[in-house]
């Protein structure tokens, strides 16, 4: 049996095999990138962001609109990188699969799919986290195998840090403490953005604090332990946000929330994740999130089966803050 593989690698087909994938977990992405959109370019211009504006004045009846243009910004063009691992098929592992019938090599084929957007998938997710310290510093594969940093900087982010006088971990610190604490977080928030739809995370550290004081507290309603997060009066939940990156350089893991921070982000302030087109000729330069295509090699024999993805999430920096509120 001849295999037809050029019948798998169609964008229809490609669009097929990972709608019968299980849905992939990405944390960061999950909870504050969850719009996804295509942008039909490789350069990703600053109303590609689409940045929320606010409340704007009224006009008066009978006049000129009042124009929504680009804001100032360090932002023009961004050319996102692509995210290219590949899979290589040695020439046996093929004449293999012509000992299958079709809906086993279709299963084949998905399951190296489903490894190669893995890989892309939790790259996103470092760049995600990246993102929301105001800059992506990635590393990046040149020509000739030598690594450059791939940097793409959005701007500044809140530090409300001098604004907490008392640590959650000092002498005497009480749950009033950690209400006033938020308090001023957000008072640095709710500066540049209206702040109503705001995520408070936490590492272990600064939620083992909140944990103490939780349970030194005996009216619950002004602060309890819960299994979401810590409750604060007020209608503030605390989320414990664990989640790590990669370092390719040290292998250390990088975390979303330094050990001694609360980062408090508004959902509301434009995050999303943009996927600029790709340079794929068989993709026909498509924004696609994730696409495949190979190429047969003669030494060794075989099939390199190569996917590709440009993703760039996009942060508004004015909604976010953070703040060191242990000592």
């Amino acid at each position: 049996m001849n295999i037809d593989l050029k019948k798998y690698f169609t964008p229809q087909a490609i669009v097929d095999s990972l709608a019968r994938l299980p849905s992939l977990k990405t944390p960061t992405m999950d909870l504050l990138f969850p719009v996804f959109q295509n942008v039909p370019r490789p350069l990703i211009g600053y109303r590609d962001l689409g940045l929320p504006t606010g409340n704007i004045p009224v006009v008066r009846r009978g006049t000129a609109s009042y124009p929504l243009g680009a804001q100032d910004g360090s932002i023009n063009y961004i050319e996102p990188q692509p995210v290219s691992p590949s899979e290589f098929l040695k020439g046996s592992d093929v004449n293999n699969l012509r000992m299958l019938n079709e809906s086993s090599i279709q299963q084949e084929i998905d399951n190296v799919f489903d490894r190669l957007r893995r890989a892309c998938r939790a790259t996103a997710e470092a760049l995600a986290i990246q993102s929301l310290t105001g800059k992506i510093s990635y590393f990046m594969r040149a020509d000739g195998g030598a690594t450059i940093p791939y940097e793409v900087e959005y701007g500044t982010i809140g530090d409300a840090s001098a604004n907490i006088t008392t640590k959650f971990d000092a002498v005497g610190a009480k749950s009033s403490t950690v209400i006033k604490g938020i308090a001023a977080i957000l008072e640095v928030l709710k500066d540049k953005v209206d702040g109503n739809a705001i995520e408070i995370l936490s590492g272990f550290d600064v939620f083992a604090a909140l944990c103490d004081l939780a349970g030194a507290t005996s009216n619950r309603s002004v602060m309890e332990a819960t299994q979401t997060g810590i409750n604060v009066g007020g209608g503030f939940t605390i989320r414990l946000f664990s989640n790590t990156y990669k370092n390719l350089s040290t292998g250390a893991a990088v975390p979303v929330v330094p050990a001694k921070h609360l980062l408090v982000v508004d959902k509301e302030a434009g995050f999303k994740m943009l996927y600029a087109a790709l340079d794929s000729m068989e993709a026909g330069q498509q924004a696609l999130p994730f696409f495949a295509t190979y190429e047969e090699k003669k030494d060794p024999s075989g099939i390199n089966i190569i996917g590709e993805s440009k993703p760039l999430p996009v942060v508004n920096v004015k909604g976010i803050v953070k703040a060191r509120v242990l000592t």
